[in-house]
This record gives C-alpha cells, sequence and structure tokens, in this order.
C-alpha cells in the first residue's frame, strides 16, 4: 500500500530467463511475469519492512549503473535469510554487469571489464573528485572487487540496535559481490529536535550576533544537511563512475532513503534539475514511494486530537528542500528554478492550498482520497509564476557540463 502502482525489477527475475542462483526456472510467462515470480516476488517482499522490496527508481542509459530502493531487512537476533532476496539482489548484480560489458563493446569496439571499462577517468583525478574522502570504499580497484553496493542510511549502531526488534541490516557474507556502508543520518526525531532547536534560535531575542554561526550549527542542522549530502554524492559516484546498482534503505525506505535517492538524481541527472523534472522526482520517490506527508506534517490534527502521533512529526521534506537550496546556490547556472520556488513549496507542504502533498501514500491519494480530482495542483501553480525561473539557467551548459555535479567538499565533510 505504500509502493507505486508499478514497481521495475531485474530482468532476470521479473521478465524471465535466469540471472540467479538458485536454480529455480524463470522461463514461462505468465500474466506478465514468469513461473514462480510472483510468490518470489512477495517472498522477498516478506522479508523486508512493510513489505517494501527492492524497487528501481533510476536506471543509466549507458551502462550498468541504476538506483535503487527499498527497507530494511528483517534479520533479527536469530540472522534470518531469505533465499528469494538473496537471488533478487543477485539478478540485479548480474544484469548490471551485462549492461555493462555491453556498453564497454560498444565503446571499444569489444568486450571489456564490467566497472573497469576503457571510459573510467584515471585513479587520482577520482581521487581528487572525492577529496580522498572515503576512498578505499569510493575507488575500486581489483583489491575491492563489488558488483552491488548497499548502502544503509542509519548509524550501523541504530541498525544493530533494531536486529532486537526482528530487522537489522544485510550480512553481505550471504549476498554474493556486495558490500554495504553506513552513513550515519540521523532519524525523524534527530530532525524534528534539531528544527526546532532552529526556530527557537531564529526567535530568540537573546540570541548573540557575534556567535551565530556556532549556534547554527550547535543545532545539528548543517552537520545532518552534511551527511545527506555526502551520501547523495557517494550514491552518484558509485552509480556514475563505479557503473554500480546502489540499493539504498534505512528503517522503513520513506524518509532518509527518499532523501537520498532524489538528491542523488538531481546530481546524476540533468532533467530532473528543470522545473518538469523535479516536480516528477518529486512525485516519484516522495509521493508515489510513499513518503508519509500527513504523518509528518500532521494535516488536520492538532497535538492533543485523538488519532494524531506528535512523536512522528518531523521536516524531512524541508530537510530535504534545504539540501537542494544548497546545491542552488553552488550551482545556480544548472537549475531552472531559483531559491524562491523551493521556499514556495516549503510554505505550501503546510498552508493545505493544494492536493499534491496530502496524505501517506499514493493508494491514499488516488484510490482512497481521490485528492487529484478533488484539489488543484502544485506544480501547476508553480509553473505559472514567471519569477520562479531562474534568469541565468543554461540549459545547454547544464546538459554539456557532465552527468555528475559535485559540490563544494566542505558541505561533503562529516
Amino acid at each position: 500500500a505504500t509502493y507505486p502502482s508499478v514497481l521495475v525489477g531485474p530482468c532476470g527475475i521479473v521478465g524471465g530467463g535466469s540471472g540467479t542462483d538458485g536454480g529455480d526456472s524463470y522461463s514461462n510467462e505468465t500474466n506478465g511475469l514468469p513461473d514462480n515470480g510472483i510468490g518470489l516476488l512477495r517472498r522477498c517482499a516478506a522479508f523486508r519492512s512493510e513489505n517494501r522490496l527492492p524497487a528501481l527508481t533510476w536506471g543509466s542509459p549507458h551502462h550498468g549503473g541504476s538506483i535503487w530502493r527499498c527497507s530494511q531487512p528483517k534479520v533479527g537476533l536469530q540472522g534470518n535469510r531469505s533465499i528469494e532476496d538473496k537471488q533478487y539482489l543477485y539478478a540485479n548484480a548480474n544484469e548490471a554487469k551485462r549492461a555493462n560489458l555491453a556498453a564497454d563493446a560498444h565503446l571499444v569496439g569489444g568486450v571489456g571489464g564490467g566497472s573497469n571499462g576503457e571510459d573510467r577517468p584515471p585513479t587520482e583525478f577520482l581521487r581528487m573528485l572525492c577529496g580522498r574522502n572515503n576512498e578505499s570504499d569510493l575507488i575500486m580497484d581489483g583489491s575491492n572487487p563489488c558488483s552491488l553496493k548497499i548502502m544503509d542510511m542509519r548509524p550501523k549502531s541504530a541498525a544493530m540496535a533494531n536486529r532486537t526488534q526482528g530487522y537489522g541490516y544485510e550480512n553481505t557474507n550471504y549476498y554474493r559481490g556486495a558490500s554495504i556502508n553506513f552513513y550515519g543520518i540521523g532519524n525523524i526525531h534527530a530532525v524534528r529536535d534539531s528544527y526546532q532547536k532552529v526556530c527557537a534560535l531564529c526567535l530568540s531575542p537573546n540570541t548573540s550576533d557575534i556567535q551565530w554561526m556556532q549556534l547554527v550549527e550547535n543545532t545539528n542542522w548543517p552537520s545532518m544537511t552534511r551527511l545527506i549530502l555526502s551520501a547523495s554524492w557517494q550514491t552518484a559516484f558509485h552509480v556514475h563512475y563505479n557503473r554500480l546498482p546502489v540499493l539504498l534503505h534505512c528503517s522503513h525506505g520513506w524518509d532518509r532513503t527518499s532523501q537520498v535517492a532524489a538528491l542523488s538524481q538531481l546530481l546524476l541527472d540533468p532533467h530532473y534539475r528543470t522545473r518538469e523534472g523535479f516536480s516528477t522526482l518529486v512525485e516519484k520517490d516522495f509521493l508515489s514511494f510513499g513518503h508519509p506527508f500527513h504523518t509528518r506534517c500532521g494535516h488536520g490534527e492538532g497535538k492533543n486530537e485523538q488519532g494524531g502521533d506528535e512523536g512522528q512529526l518531523s521536516p524531512i521534506f524541508i530537510q530535504f528542500l534545504d539540501c537542494i537550496f544548497q546545491l542552488v546556490n553552488q550551482f545556480p547556472d544548472y537549475f531552472e528554478f531559483n531559491p524562491r520556488y523551493l521556499l514556495l513549496q516549503s510554505e505550501h507542504i503546510y498552508s493545505w492550498r493544494f492536493g499534491t502533498l496530502l496524505c501517506d501514500s499514493e493508494q491514499e491519494r488516488e484510490v482512497v482520497a481521490g485528492i487529484r480530482q478533488r484539489t488543484y495542483c502544485m506544480w501547476e501553480y508553480l509553473d505559472s509564476i514567471p519569477d520562479l525561473i531562474n534568469p541565468v539557467f543554461d540549459r545547454a551548459t547544464s546538459e554539456k557540463a557532465g552527468d555528475l555535479l559535485m559540490p563544494l567538499l566542505c558541505c561533503l565533510e562529516t
């Protein structure tokens, strides 16, 4: 119920053919899925929190690099495993290898070596790009072969603690060719507390101007912004330069995962830096993939009303817009919209003037409430305001600048 009505998965699972290492046959297609395909997907989903199985959100048109997203696995204290989950991710990695080999063959007239194709930049150039930040993980060579990168947005301590509740993180000993890293982004409670500190700081008449920068830093809001931007940059780096399928998740896969998935696509794809592309990005990675706007923003609920849960309130989308604000200020020529475009969105999250950012899932919005037919669209309103267009935006420059924006290293240092 919290996922889009249409999902994209690895061809070896949902499109026929082998591509798994379990010996099951997926040759005969029925109702668009191979034999045992639906059962495998259901068992794979059952192994993930809220049944949110890995699904594609962005794929490169040139090679096998791609971004996938899901929720945490149900590992628990017993170290539970799922053969179907392993098969699904193995098929994912296999399809990426196949696409990389095809890309190498197209570029050099022969079959190359997957992630070490002929178009890969020199190692020193890559080191310069990453500023020697997490270099051992970002720079792929023969010493650290990897065919699938799993990026857990949580602190590792939080992921380990979740095992006591029946969840946890992937044990890569059971996922062939996979590696996992943790990125330490705070949960909704940390974001809410930090936001409240920022608000209190801005509203206090006793705030010291001399210590302003240090006081803002003490709220932890800037540090969390840097963590999110760093995780997004590393996601984009693995996809663009290492040509890997990257699997993103946090706990439920609809807060931190949505932020990092969307931001990494902004860094990778010039289309999402246009107004049309940005609205598509938000509709896809926040609305369709089930970011709970109603729960996080408390639409229509007072603090003391029955059914309201103040502990679930958190300005996740505001934080996402702040991250984009940093990128727009660093790369003004590459975005079709200006900062006021982001400011108006932040206002209309809580204005209730539009139905675009209401409800907790696509099913609630489209089926239960019929929001699209009964309310005005925020994107149409924003597109009707000429002042929101960035006058220095150069579409040709943005597209020719390469597929990967590089934020200032000071924004990536954690």
